[in-house]
């Protein structure tokens, strides 16, 4: 179940000549929520080889489900046992002739041979009590796997745990979902396929990243029209996540015609199941499911389980099931929320436990609605709340002290903070963000509202901050000069995309190497047209910094300060050294090499000038050779 809706993102990836490449041709269907998923039609096609039934018809891993896993393993050994490297290989596909009377054709288990194509395997025992049951709404064929499960279903202990506790919660969306696969003209069992994906939580994540009751990957999600992004995640949205499993699930019976494996590629991939058919040269899920090497060992449990499921849910007093009750359904009403709003302000106009409002809505990150929407945002509430709710909100709204900032490039939440006149603390608090999460440029955030203030003086030019320039100096007529601090991770090419200049010219403008990395408190020089508008980026203009040049005299003036000495030039004698002129104002060779690049121990011609650090303490009186000027 892992692996569910995972091959979308290998269509998406694959080269020119798929039918993905073009761009998608996107539609709207209105969702039960009253809220709009952007569908990628094209992607649908290709997921059903053709044509949609719309088109036709147009006018996680949970305690529970690791435990069934567990079970799984034993009871049925041999044939999952993890270290076979071989499956069974008899299979027989009977033709039922009544709907009522169930045939067992196929006993499970492993040829003793090491035969590996497809054989009529000999006829297995059908229970006594399988007479008279009420089969499911989709195919049913008597494999011996399938007896297996209901016979665990109804005698192992584990069995009967695990059917408990997942009956009873299915009761929370069984209604809603059922009435989602009659509209879309779907078996109603299918919703037992969300049983064996995620047990019914809503919340349900698997290590390979699918999430939700349908357990979608983000590609999935995404050619589903399922959104994702940093305030919301639709695949937690159970009543749109949904209706997009069940257009996948239609796709996918499309495609293959059956849904045996239209429910085995959900589970497997797709792709990986089209490949299955064309190697083994067979489109019978059953056969392929007792072929050696054919399908994945999950996958050969899967479409039985959730068939066994399915027929023991429409004869629990057969299966000892009579008084096992389901939990109540979760209803809700829906008001209309700007975006922006906090789920607690919705749970204060409705006067209701702001968790109940959190539950109904996981698909919020942040427990707000998105900061930036075309229209107002469905918020789910405890049915009978709505009108309580949409009386008080708007007061309530107008209340909250926030507003929309869009973050600039070369901006840190700290930065955000410091423009705001808040803390960083409280803009995480009130955009749920997540530790370790990076804010970018062009990201949306909420921040208190600006209160109104007189506007500062400039800073002074001492209070200005200082930005290291190389020595060149590059003058143009047309452009200005502005300042950029590099943050942890830019690169060059991103800098320059922003500021709309090329790469090369910001090389050349700071003497850096294109090959190197840029590090965090760098600042680069930029040089844009006189009237080009930089509010999406954030910057220093000229007039706002102090510009220090590389080897000037501010340069070493700061220098000197930061280090503890003075610099000094003094006239060599002939024959002098760095090491010997070193010695006698109290500075290592190491130093006197490394401020001169020049060796210690070659001899310098009279005349030459030699640049001394001298320690702070140092008298200057002491220098024997007279001072030389600063050198510029």
């Amino acid at each position: 179940m892992r692996a569910t809706c995972r091959t979308i993102a290998l269509v998406l990836l694959t080269s020119s000549t798929s039918s993905l490449a073009a761009k998608p041709k996107a539609t709207a269907p209105e969702s039960a929520s009253g809220t709009t998923r952007v569908v990628d039609e094209r992607a649908r096609r290709h997921v059903a080889a053709g044509t949609l039934r719309d088109d036709l018809n147009s006018p996680a891993e949970t305690p529970e489900l690791t435990a069934l896993h567990a079970a799984e393993r034993e009871v049925f050994l041999p044939a999952l046992d993890p270290n076979r490297s071989s499956l069974p290989t008899s299979v027989h596909s009977p033709v039922r002739t009544d709907e009522n009377v169930p045939i067992v054709d196929d006993s499970g288990l492993p040829e003793t041979s090491a035969q590996a194509a497809i054989a009529a395997p000999p006829t297995a025992t059908r229970p006594d009590w399988a007479a008279k049951l009420v089969l499911s709404d989709l195919p049913v064929r008597w494999d011996a796997r399938l007896v297996r499960y209901l016979e665990f279903f109804k005698n192992d202990p584990r069995g009967r745990n695990t059917f408990s506790v997942l009956y009873k919660r299915s009761g929370r969306y069984r209604s809603q979902i059922q009435a989602i696969l009659r509209k879309k003209g779907l078996p109603t069992d299918l919703l037992y396929l969300a049983m064996m994906e995620s047990g019914f939580h809503n919340t349900a994540r698997s290590t390979a990243g699918a999430v939700g009751m349908w357990q979608f990957t983000p590609a999935a999600a995404h050619s589903y029209g399922l959104p994702i992004d940093r305030w919301v995640d639709q695949r937690l949205n159970f009543t749109q996540a949904t209706e997009a499993a069940v257009d996948y699930l239609s796709d996918l019976n499309q495609r293959f015609g059956t849904w045996e494996l239209a429910m085995a590629s959900y589970d497997m991939g797709y792709g990986a199941m089209t490949a299955v058919i064309k190697r083994y040269n067979c489109n019978d899920y059953w056969a392929l499911s007792h072929t050696e090497s054919a399908l994945p060992w999950e996958a050969t449990l899967y479409v039985p389980k959730i068939i066994a499921v399915a027929i023991v849910s429409r004869n629990l007093e057969t299966f000892g099931y009579k008084d096992l009750a389901t939990d109540a359904p979760v209803e809700f009403d829906e008001v209309s929320a700007p975006a922006g709003t906090a789920l607690v302000t919705v749970a204060q106009a409705a006067n209701v436990p702001p968790q109940d409002v959190i539950a109904l809505n996981t698909e919020l990150r942040a427990q707000r609605t998105p900061p930036v929407l075309t229209k107002p945002y469905m918020v789910k509430i405890p049915k009978g709340h709505a009108k309580a709710c949409d009386e008080k909100l708007a007061s309530l709204r107008a209340k909250e002290p926030v507003e929309t900032y869009t973050v600039r490039f070369g901006e840190t939440l700290d930065d955000v903070a410091d423009e705001r006149g808040t803390t960083t603390a409280k803009l995480v608090a009130l955009n749920g963000i997540a530790r370790g999460e990076s804010i970018t440029g062009g990201s949306v955030l909420l921040v208190p509202k600006a209160k109104e203030s007189a506007t500062s003086d400039k800073l002074e030019i001492a209070e200005r901050p200082r930005m290291i320039v190389p020595s060149r100096e590059f003058t143009f007529d047309d452009k200005r000069r502005v300042f950029y601090r590099v943050l942890a991770g830019d690169a060059l090419d991103s800098i320059a995309k922003a500021f709309d200049v090329s790469t090369n010219d910001l090389r050349k403008w700071n003497e850096l190497d294109p090959a190197a990395r840029l590090f965090e408190g760098m600042s680069l020089q930029v040089f844009v047209g006189k009237d080009d508008e930089l509010s999406g980026v954030r910057c220093l203009e000229e007039g706002e910094v102090q510009v220090v040049g590389v080897g000037s005299d501010a340069f070493f003036a700061k220098l000197e300060k930061e280090k503890g000495f003075r610099r000094a030039v003094v006239v060599a004698k002939q024959g002098e050294t760095l090491e010997s002129i070193g010695k006698r104002y109290g500075v290592t060779p190491k130093i006197m090499e490394r401020v001169n690049q020049k060796s210690r121990k070659d001899a310098l011609a009279a005349g030459t000038k030699v640049i001394v650090y001298l320690p702070a303490a140092k008298a200057i009186a002491n220098a024997k050779p007279p001072l030389g000027p600063r050198a510029h």
